[in-house]
């Protein structure tokens, strides 16, 4: 599940669209039409985490093993 909007601004000490969208490297208009309580594309997400990934590094997922012959 990727975090909302608010989360990921809070979470960088960002409070306004313009500054988030700065930060991913988006044009301003890309956040036109989203509210806060939205979750982020999956993309926002890889960019978010290439950046800080301290911060927004992906949930690690288990990983299946084949069978043995």
């Amino acid at each position: 599940m990727n975090p909302t909007i608010a989360h990921a601004k809070q979470v960088l000490g960002i409070s306004t669209n313009a500054e988030f969208a700065r930060f991913l490297g988006l044009p301003r208009q890309s956040m036109t039409g989203r509210e806060d309580g939205d979750e982020l594309p999956d993309a926002w997400c890889w960019r978010a985490a290439k950046k800080r990934p301290d911060l927004f590094k992906p949930i690690a997922t288990a990983v299946r093993r084949k069978k043995a012959a």
